[in-house]
């Protein structure tokens, strides 16, 4: 069955597409929030290096680039101690940009491995509780 297209601003986008497209724009944005640079000037220990506020870790601000790329790689994220996606899944844009817009103290700056391995985790979370989910509608359709 294929997905249903809507117009929206004189273009055909599923809502998936739809979404996809706005939530892009606001983690753009998000990029130069300035509590999410504050928090990052925090972790700050002497330039180029920060401390990470999970592992206490002191890193240097950029790795070296990988082989097929020039650009060097950020070792240091902002990291919003809220997730912006709740484990539950996406709610409202409302709430999206209420948990990603936060002042500098919803920020954590921690390094690149632990960012990986916190993230990871938190997308663990969202799959199993999708899962879940899916089960449960399956189980109520059932009885009804």
């Amino acid at each position: 069955m294929a997905k249903k297209k809507t117009k929206r601003f004189d273009e055909n986008l599923t809502e998936a597409e739809f979404k996809s497209r706005i939530i892009s724009v606001l983690r753009q944005l998000s990029q130069r929030w300035a509590p999410k640079q504050e928090a990052i000037w925090r972790a700050r220990v002497s330039r180029g290096v920060y401390k990470c506020e999970l592992c206490w870790v002191v890193w240097p601000s950029s790795l070296p680039p990988l082989p097929w790329k020039k650009r060097k790689r950020k070792n240091i994220n902002a990291d919003h101690i809220i997730p912006v996606v709740w484990p539950d899944g996406f709610t409202t844009y409302d709430d999206w940009i209420k948990r990603c817009f936060v002042p500098s103290d919803g920020f954590q700056a921690i390094c690149r491995e632990c960012h990986s391995k916190l993230t990871k985790a938190e997308n663990a979370e969202r799959r199993n509780n999708k899962i879940k989910l899916k089960e449960n509608e399956k189980q109520t359709n059932k009885v009804l």
